[in-house]
């Protein structure tokens, strides 16, 4: 390996995986080893009204000392992270823009001149009001441009690239590449201040849209030709930086920054050398005082304790955002198409044999599959049913946790057929189950068209696709879901494959939140007819086929006690059944402080060889 040269850094409190040298020729993943690049963001908080007309009362920059105590907070931790060699990410927004120009106060051009990169924070409801994913792109994008135009006005003369903040909105991607940003972090539902674990890591991606509330099944999927690179904010603990105030008030500042430093090991160890991977937290200015006369010392000792010595071992690197999103992207050029966030750079999923394949027409909507051919396999083959989760109002036939268990099974020789269907809130259950039915019958109808046998079809989903394969394992003719087309066919199946789907919905949970029930179920009422039906513990019986159940043991969406009740149904039933724990796994079997137990690897094998043991 080449000998490693001076490198730059930021403070965004980001840390990723990669390098960023003056040497342009060594470029991340090119290294033997992994690299974490490192940085500290600055999140300057919207205290006052907006430029738009928005907020007031409160803390506020146009009185009293606020505003110049958070200029010297903020050039105070500069000094600090440029004493380790870092520099800072520091993102503003216009109540504190405003102040600067009025008062003629030249921070942000002083920060850009030693090298720190200035950025936008967005709050949606401070700069567009109440309720603004109703707004147009057009709206979001303007508002976006007007707050980065404050940050020009105030100093920055370089172009504006990076924003953080909660953002929900589907159209947030063509928003804010429509105002000219290329690079973000720092999501969390502003609502419930949690990051979902889809989220989690420590590789960038490119969002395929933007999230909603319920869904964030396209902004955790990668888009090779998306607009917008994510820096995820590393191998952490939600929860516990969901926690951050509580945890601050019982052990002071030094127990928040023991949480940061688990977080930066536990990213360290998910880094991979082929690739580029990134990890960060943030400070906001007055935050991490402590002692007055030791000003910002946690941080200090943070650096000095912590950072500084990965730094001189080579596993970690300074970087603002821009640099790291710019490491991404010569990556990119040199991996073109393939998903940063994959197993395996060799291991990518297929394209379909057949796209977008009509299977069955209901409510005068025609349903799309696409099809996945095996290349060798003796005919007729069994064919395999994969629905994508996305809490019953979003997902894709192409996105969701079971894509990447496609390439092994079709080296096993099945047939696959992905499937998209209905969507809440504008269809209501249960049209979602009576599209997944009604695929079982088109491709009995068609078994001859695709060479499958008929009496050999086995189907898996994760979350609300689990919820749906679950059903169609369990409930029967009774309920009445059999409609529209091919009704001539058996919608049963052989063989189901539950990933961490509900399976008692009359039970409060948060991926089974009232809000969210109404959206698809036109319900809240635990102990409505509706949520009992839908629930599949309530369908089960004797003659239900054989079930693979695997489920994350520290799930926060969908607790494993919903798998452990269907299991327990199922034995009691004398169904054939196997329950999966998987230890330090999340929803999405999304690793929470340690690698998962099994490994994905190894949980893909276990639906193969399931498959294998009661369809061929």
């Amino acid at each position: 390996m080449r000998t490693l040269v001076r490198v730059v850094c930021v403070l965004g409190m980001m840390v990723a995986v990669g390098c960023l040298s003056t040497d342009n020729s060594l470029r991340a993943g090119e290294l033997s080893e992994p690299v974490l690049l490192f940085g500290i963001g600055m999140h300057i908080e919207p205290l006052g009204r907006t430029a738009q007309g928005y907020g007031g009362g409160g803390a506020d920059y146009r009185q009293g000392p606020l505003f110049e105590r958070h200029v010297q907070d903020t050039l105070a931790v500069a000094r600090i992270v440029e004493g380790h060699g870092g520099r800072m990410t520091v993102q503003a927004q216009s109540p504190f823009t405003q102040v600067a120009i009025e008062r003629g106060n030249t921070i942000l051009r002083d920060l850009e001149a030693h090298g720190h990169e200035i950025a936008l924070h967005f709050h949606e409801d401070a700069h567009l009001g109440r309720d603004p994913e109703r707004l147009p792109v057009q709206a979001w994008c303007a508002v976006m441009q007007e707050e980065i135009s404050y940050i020009q006005r105030a100093g920055a003369q370089k172009k504006i690239r990076y924003w953080s903040g909660g953002n929900l909105y589907t159209g947030i991607v063509e928003a804010a590449s429509c105002a000219g940003l290329d690079v973000m972090s720092d999501w969390k539902n502003p609502r419930t201040q949690r990051t979902d674990l889809s989220l989690v890591g420590v590789h960038p991606w490119r969002p395929a849209g933007g999230p909603s509330e319920t869904d964030l099944s396209k902004f955790a999927t990668h888009d090779p030709n998306g607009k917008i690179i994510f820096l995820p904010e590393g191998a952490y603990d939600p929860e516990k930086f969901k926690d951050k105030n509580a945890i601050i008030a019982r052990g002071g500042d030094q127990a928040w920054f023991e949480v940061i430093r688990e977080a930066l090991e536990r990213s360290l160890e998910s880094a991979k050398a082929d690739r580029v991977n990134v990890f960060h937290f943030t400070v906001h200015p007055g935050e991490f005082r402590g002692d007055p006369t030791r000003p910002f010392g946690v941080i200090e000792d943070f650096l000095t304790n912590v950072v500084d010595p990965l730094v001189k071992a080579g596993k970690v690197r300074w970087a603002t955002f821009s640099q790291m999103a710019d490491e991404f992207i010569a990556w990119e050029k040199a991996h073109p198409g393939v998903d940063p966030r994959s197993a395996s750079l060799s291991a990518q999923p297929p394209l379909p044999t057949e796209r977008d394949v009509t299977y069955c027409t209901l409510d005068g909507v025609e349903l799309k599959m696409d099809i996945y051919r095996p290349q060798r396999s003796a005919a007729p083959t069994p064919a395999l049913l994969y629905v994508h989760g996305g809490g019953w109002t979003g997902g894709d036939k192409r996105s969701g946790e079971g894509i990447r268990d496609i390439p092994e099974l079709l080296a096993r020789g099945y047939l696959v057929a992905a499937v998209n269907y209905r969507l809440a809130p504008r269809y209501k259950f249960p049209a979602m189950i009576e599209d997944v039915k009604c695929v079982v019958r088109f491709l009995r109808a068609n078994a001859e068209r695709f060479s499958i046998n008929p009496e050999k079809i086995g189907a898996w989903g994760g979350s609300a696709g689990g919820h749906l394969v679950d059903l169609l394992g369990t409930a029967d003719a009774t309920a009445g879901w059999d409609v529209g087309q091919y009704l001539e066919q058996s919608s049963r199946v052989q063989a189901v494959v539950d990933m961490y789907g509900p399976t008692d919905l009359t039970v409060l949970f948060e991926g089974a939140n009232p809000r969210l029930m109404e959206q698809v179920f036109g319900t809240s009422d635990r102990n409505s007819e509706t949520l009992q039906k839908a629930s599949p513990v309530n369908w089960v019986s004797s003659d239900d086929p054989p079930f693979l159940i695997l489920h994350g043991e520290r799930d926060p969406l969908v607790p494993v006690s919903q798998s452990q009740i269907f299991y327990e149904k199922l034995r009691a039933a004398g169904v054939p059944a196997t329950f999966v724990i998987v230890k330090n796994a999340g929803h999405g079997f999304a690793p929470l402080g340690r690698p998962i137990s099994p490994s994905r690897q190894e949980l893909t094998k276990m639906i193969g060889d399931f498959f294998d043991q009661y369809l061929k």
